[in-house]
């Protein structure tokens, strides 16, 4: 039941290559995308429409992470032990899941990319398009699109799932015909991948004339300055830098996933020319590393969302937050973790505002005032200006 494996005439030793990676995947995986489940919402900030569709990605990778992989695991150390596969009948719920879950991961990340086209072209009825209620109604689209189209086959209404004993995986399964194969892998491969593609490709022609405006602004704002004219050297407006920053992260993982993807489907699909299941065995784990790199592109791309990683894990390791400045020379952002200004902590209340503002009017009274004018004498009691943190 090795995800999508020709295991015929592999080696021993590939074998247990590829049973390792998929147990240290799958572990490294898990925890990965549950600290993203758990970090990105724990942010004020960061609870917005875009923010959930990187938790979904996330629960779909892990899902994957908790079931295929460990399946995939267990069958690889049995036939390296055995020399015979662990069980053939649950075949196709294995291939059930494992097409959900990469359908699921797709269209998470045509929905980000959707979300950050929508909002860099008609930002200002984002947040009608992108309500709460609609954000969840299409995180539930998403899954149900997912499991509807691969219950087709399930239910052998067209195609069939199961073991294939021509190739020894488990996969879909027919006298030669790959008709359903390629209708379910038009649906719910090539049509999310051309929605992303499409998606990015707006999103960078906006970023570019964006930026090209932004120049020229710079450029007539520095000679109205020069001029002498002041009126037009406003600040340039553009596309939000934040904006642009998730989405470049998102582009990056759609990225890695065609890297991961690529190769394995190249040799697969070529395989009965090929005939190379050593080669087909080990191109898996880079396939598999899809599911635990994201984590590690959200750290090095995204300074928001490395904040949230850090916020989070300091809750419950103190130093760790200090321990990651001072290795990593990570500096965070501007505002505070829980969306409130840091300096609003230190606001003092209107007691003390008055109490301070009264003093200094006392101490700016002049040396002709009539005698009996109080004045300030430094005493405590009364609160400094100085001793308020406005």
């Amino acid at each position: 039941m090795a995800d999508d494996i020709e295991i015929a005439s592999a080696p021993n030793w590939a074998l247990l290559v590829t049973a390792v990676a998929a147990t240290l995947i799958s572990i490294l995986g898990f925890f990965g995308n549950l600290l993203t489940i758990l970090a990105l919402p724990y942010s004020l900030r960061l609870r917005n429409a875009a923010t959930w569709f990187v938790v979904n990605l996330a629960f779909a990778e892990g899902m994957f992470c908790v079931t295929i992989l460990p399946m995939s695991a267990a069958q690889l150390f049995h036939l390296y032990v055995a020399q015979k596969p662990l069980i053939t009948s649950g075949c196709k719920v294995f291939v059930f899941l494992r097409y959900v879950n990469i359908q699921a991961e797709l269209l998470s990340i045509a929905a980000i990319a959707v979300n950050r086209c929508i909002l860099i072209a008609v930002p200002k009825k984002y947040p009608k398009i992108y309500t709460g209620a609609k954000t969840v109604l299409i995180i539930t689209a998403i899954w149900v699109v997912s499991i509807f189209i691969m219950l087709i086959p399930l239910l052998e209404i067209y195609g069939h799932l199961g073991y294939n004993k021509e190739t020894k995986e488990c996969d879909f399964v027919g006298d030669g015909n790959e008709g359903p194969r390629k209708l379910f892998l038009g649906l719910g491969f090539l049509l999310p991948c051309a929605v992303i593609i499409a998606s990015y490709s707006y999103i960078f022609y906006k970023a570019r004339q964006s930026s090209v405006k932004v120049q020229a602004r710079r450029n007539n704002s520095l000679n109205s300055t020069a001029n002498g004219d002041l009126r037009n050297s406003r600040p340039a407006e553009g596309l939000r830098s934040r904006d642009i920053r998730i989405a470049r992260t998102i582009g990056v993982i759609f990225l890695a996933f065609l890297i991961c993807c690529t190769p394995v489907s190249i040799v697969h699909y070529l395989y009965k020319k090929l005939q190379t299941p050593t080669l087909l065995l080990l191109l898996h784990p880079l396939y598999w590393a899809q599911y635990c790199i994201n984590i590690f592109i959200y750290v090095f791309m995204n300074r928001q969302y490395r904040d949230a990683y850090v916020n989070y894990i300091s809750r419950w390791w103190p130093d760790f937050r200090e321990l990651s400045r001072r290795n990593f020379k990570w500096k965070e952002e501007p505002t505070s973790d829980s969306g409130r200004r840091a300096s609003r902590a230190h606001t003092p209340s209107s007691v003390v505002k008055f109490a301070a503002r009264k003093t200094s009017k006392n101490s700016l009274r002049s040396p002709n005032d009539p005698s009996g004018t109080p004045k300030n004498d430094g005493k405590a009691g009364t609160p400094m200006l100085s001793d308020t943190r406005i």
